[in-house]
């Protein structure tokens, strides 16, 4: 098997035109290419790419005075002291793992391996192995750090005195003013948790509902960059809240674009926790007016590439036409060719080529997004799970070695995904089948029927019914008998024994009955005992209360053990 193909050089600057030059994310995003292309000893032209993207990282820390990021990245924390607000080593930092793309990419040789080879890391691990590596790219300006500083101490202290000016003038649209002044100026010195605090503050401040939807898409921007998808859920139900409560007085200034922010917001919020169905229906859902208004948050590009891939990862084939690839949705494919690509291969059951251009061409795309990249190999064995499943289901059986030849790896290696699929039931409940065989002499996977899977339960309810008819006729014979006995004083009376039971006089009788005076009938019906004569019994009943041949009921074996 040829080795795959490469994937494409890395563009850093129109990766980042798509994002605000001032943006928290921006910054984010480019600190994370720059680690994830940064290939140590491998070296290379992946060095380049971690090089402009320490560029660009550097210009907007120094065009922002955002000496603290900067003297964090070069490993100078002391000399820029401690954060205030606990803004510090963790607050907006992007999540690294050590598998970089190349890595990723020379390790999955085949669509199988997906859910397998390697699995990324969902928390932070020790940044000594990835921190720190602007160092040996630029150099470092301690006079920017020192005159950064001097200027932000300078500048704090004039926001602080307005806002002070207001809160003694009892002016609430000048404290709401301040105190987002403030927010502002610590957000674009990377101190996100003291933002945070003031915008929250400011809400108590706000008189109408523009204003209110203004400082819930705030937080809602600020938890997205700390990574608090809890508070990410809070910001939207109260901004959903005020829309609510504001259609009348205050709802017409709100922004026409305000729920999609909302539903893209929410969709990041579900994907960071492992709901994969809701973010793709929340991301699918987004209206697609909505372009490059929430670009601090997510991009066009972005939400085109999550809703793509989730929907592929999580939706049937008549949920993935209806909302993706026949649906409003479908416009935003053109974003990403890529994954329209994929898509168009998956609609036409070509399944191979669609995995094979997942591989090649998206992963590295998902390893690179700030959002993506830890849950790229889960969300990718998904797919290749429902790929499997999808190109099965026409057939009774199939060859494994021509089934591994569609998805491009050897019989042993589908048969191991296989066996996986069915030993877990399958996608969502979907899986390859009632009954799924794997034949390892023949190297095949059969399964039965639909119409031997609707005879076979046809079987097991008329066994059932059988049985029920024997039990109840029995019941009902031994009622009547016992109710003509009664009534022609046949009755055997029985004597107390010294233990409280009673016991028949013509044999052993039952013991325990206590005082119960019917409880030294002796069983005129027969031994309650199910072990001896019960199968003769059912296949009198069957005989003589159905057609035989017509019930299809195996009699001598009627619960199936062997």
């Amino acid at each position: 098997m040829s080795a795959p193909p490469q994937p494409p050089p890395f563009d850093v600057h129109a990766y980042t035109s798509r994002y605000p030059v001032d943006s928290e994310t921006r910054l984010q995003r480019l600190l994370h290419v720059a680690h994830r292309f940064d290939d140590g000893a491998a070296g290379g032209g992946r060095s380049d790419v971690t090089r402009d993207a320490l560029s660009l990282a550097v210009a907007q820390m120094r065009a922002a005075g955002n000496y603290r990021r900067y003297a964090e990245e070069y490993g100078a924390v002391a000399e820029c002291g401690t954060p205030a607000g606990g803004g510090g080593d963790d607050a907006g930092a992007p999540m690294m793992s050590p598998v970089r793309p190349a890595q990723m990419h020379a390790a999955m040789t085949s669509p199988c391996d997906f859910s397998c080879k390697i699995s990324l890391r969902k928390t932070a691990p020790e940044r000594k192995t990835t921190r720190h590596i602007i160092q040996h790219y630029l150099p470092y300006d301690s006079e920017f750090v020192r005159t950064a500083r001097l200027d932000a101490a300078a500048k704090a202290e004039v926001l602080e005195a307005r806002l002070a000016s207001a809160q003694s003038q009892l002016l609430k649209d000048s404290i709401r003013s301040a105190m987002l002044a403030l927010a502002e100026f610590h957000w674009e010195r990377g101190e996100l948790k003291d933002a945070w605090r003031r915008v929250a503050r400011s809400r108590e401040f706000c008189s109408g509902g523009r204003q209110h939807t203004q400082v819930c898409l705030m937080l809602i921007e600020l938890s997205v960059d700390l990574r608090e998808w809890g508070s990410v859920r809070d910001a939207i139900s109260r901004a959903e809240h005020t829309v609510m409560s504001s259609d009348g007085e205050h709802g017409g200034g709100l922004d026409p674009l305000f729920h999609a922010k909302l539903r893209a917001a929410g969709g990041l919020a579900h994907l960071a926790e492992g709901r994969y169905a809701e973010a793709a229906r929340s991301f699918t859902s987004v209206s697609t007016e909505l372009t490059g208004q929430f670009a601090s948050v997510v991009s066009a590009e972005d939400i085109a590439l999550y809703g793509g891939l989730l929907g592929l990862a999580t939706m049937d084939r008549a949920g993935l036409h209806a909302h993706v690839i026949d649906g409003p949705f479908k416009g935003r494919l053109e974003l990403v060719p890529n994954m329209r690509e994929a898509l168009r291969h998956y609609s036409k059951a070509e399944y191979g080529a669609c995995l094979s251009l997942l591989q090649t061409a998206v992963l590295p795309d998902l390893l690179i997004d700030i959002h993506l990249h830890a849950h790229a190999p889960i969300l990718l064995g998904m797919i290749s799970d429902r790929c499997m499943v999808q190109y099965f289901r026409p057939y009774s059986s199939v060859s494994l070695a021509k089934m591994g030849a569609v998805f491009g790896c050897d019989a042993d290696e589908m048969m191991s995904a296989v066996s996986r699929l069915v030993a877990s039931g399958g996608v969502d409940g979907s899986g390859l089948g009632e009954g799924a065989r794997i034949d390892s002499l023949r190297k095949t996977l059969s399964v039965e029927s639909p119409g031997a899977v609707e005879r076979r339960a046809r079987r097991r309810a008329r066994v059932r019914a059988a049985k029920m008819g024997v039990e109840f006729a029995r019941n009902a014979e031994g009622i009547v008998l016992r109710a003509s006995c009664v009534e022609a004083g046949v009755v055997i009376q029985g004597e107390r024994r010294g233990g409280g039971g009673w016991r028949g006089r013509g044999g052993r009788g039952r013991e325990g009955g206590g005082d119960r005076p019917d409880a030294g009938f002796e069983d005129l019906n027969g031994s309650d005992d199910d072990s001896s004569g019960d199968l003769d019994r059912e296949v009198a009943m069957a005989v003589a209360y159905g057609d035989y041949e017509e019930m299809d009921v195996d009699l001598v074996n009627p619960n199936e053990e062997y």
